[in-house]
């Protein structure tokens, strides 16, 4: 069976259509609906907050190259309102994760669920031995919650990611989708390995010049760090720009610091 990633590239591009929508292959002309979406506190509230100006670039730059990704207009050549994603899961592995932001403007009126809908049907049909797809949201998130159950998907775990308590939904959700479970598990054994790296990785002479609060960097200190973000958590490195990475440092879900050597061995 192809890897996600394989199996995207091989269906793509795709465009469909619902009753009220248009779901179309973003375009370098979506830039402006990719800094709205990123931007809006609103669309971000349950995501980090607004992402910053690097990451807005970034998505613009990668969205229109970027395969399982739509634009959501509406129909009829109508305005712009979203982006709809088919991905490779992080979680578990050989799973397809689907993801979704709306303008506020499109919310309360079944135009959310319209489209994943029509994403995660469509997945099913070009993949057809891709398995389930899965969806993650912050239980908090109760708008997303209903969104995900109105389509038939089932809460099937609980996770802490990101610092917050996380849903994992898939469809049906029967004996099928045990091996979901093991997503907790998983994310339970990365946390510990890194908080192990980290220890070796404050005895190198970069570990030890660091602070012991790492939210005392100034900004001016986080400015000069590397930008890259690596890993579910978001790590920055703790290295100057420019450098080939050994020491990262990282924020574990419970919201302290971790670091690691790039390097290490388990």
């Amino acid at each position: 069976m192809d890897s996600v990633d394989a199996a995207l590239v091989r269906v793509w591009p795709s465009e469909l259509r619902t009753d009220r929508l248009h779901l179309r292959p973003v375009t370098p002309e979506d830039s402006s609906l990719i800094r709205e979406l990123l931007t809006d506190a609103r669309v971000r509230a349950f995501l980090g907050g607004p992402a910053s100006e690097e990451r807005v670039a970034a998505q613009q730059r990668a969205y229109p190259s970027t395969p399982g990704t739509w634009t959501v207009a509406l129909a009829d050549g109508g305005a712009a309102i979203g982006l709809v994603s088919i991905s490779a899961d992080h979680r578990c592995a050989g799973r397809a994760a689907v993801s979704y932001q709306l303008l506020p403007s499109a919310w309360d009126q079944g135009l959310g669920r319209e489209a994943v809908g029509a994403a995660v049907g469509w997945w099913t049909r070009a993949v057809p031995f891709g398995g389930p797809v899965v969806a993650v949201t912050q239980a908090a998130n109760t708008a997303s919650r209903r969104l995900l159950e109105s389509l038939g998907m089932v809460l099937v775990d609980e996770l802490e990611e990101f610092g917050e308590q996380q849903c994992l939904y898939t469809p049906d959700g029967g004996e099928d989708d045990a091996d979901l479970r093991w997503a907790r598990l998983l994310l339970a054994r990365q946390d510990e390995v890194e908080r192990r790296h980290g220890a070796r990785a404050r005895a190198t002479p970069a570990g030890r010049s660091l602070p012991d609060d790492l939210n005392a960097l100034s900004p001016h200190n986080l400015a000069r760090l590397c930008p890259a973000r690596h890993g579910a958590y978001g790590r920055i490195c703790a290295h100057s720009q420019g450098h080939s990475p050994e020491l990262h440092l990282g924020r574990a879900p419970d919201g302290g610091w971790i670091a690691w050597l790039g390097s290490a061995e388990e």
